[in-house]
């Protein structure tokens, strides 16, 4: 069962990591200035006091996380137990973009309009064979045999940064 705790601010006086909700989503590395890899604790400690950051414990197939959420979930990530950086995730208010066209909160309809292909990948939506950044399916979304079958308004609100190649 998960537990859930604030993290409370620590004044270490160097803080030299900048995160942003605006910054550019980079696939396959980052968002919002955390990469994939960086240490959870580094990234936590120098940002909390711009920051709010909670975050709570999980369990998936026998190994331990930590998932942590800024501002309520515009950029969340979770560590293993090394405290790496191992997937990371954007919901709105979070602005930054991918390829100039993608960005968290982007409906069905402006999906279709602004990339060639859609393909779903182990229960992800992928762009243009872009393995390397992917969309949440909505969760009220659990039976549709094609992309194009999807109401153009459906939201996509939670976008990812990982490896599904």
């Amino acid at each position: 069962m998960a537990t859930k705790y604030d993290i409370h601010r620590h004044a270490n006086g160097e803080g030299d990591i900048v995160i942003g909700l605006d910054l550019e989503i980079v696939p396959g590395k980052s968002i919002g200035g955390i990469c994939l890899g960086d240490n959870a604790d580094d990234i936590v400690w120098n940002i909390l006091d711009e920051f709010d950051v909670q975050a709570f414990d999980f369990e998936n197939f026998g190994m331990k996380y930590t998932c942590y959420r800024i501002d309520d979930g515009a950029i969340s990530f979770s560590a293993n137990e090394a405290g790496n950086i191992v997937s990371l995730c954007c919901e709105p208010p979070y602005t930054g973009r991918f390829d100039r066209r993608f960005y968290p909160g982007i409906t069905a309809g402006e999906i279709k309009a602004r990339s060639k292909r859609q393909e779903l990948v182990g229960g992800y939506l992928v762009l243009d064979r872009n393995y390397l950044v992917y969309y949440a399916m909505p969760d009220e979304i659990d039976d549709f045999d094609r992309f194009s079958d999807l109401d153009d308004d459906v939201v996509f609100n939670e976008l990812h940064v990982g490896n599904l190649a």
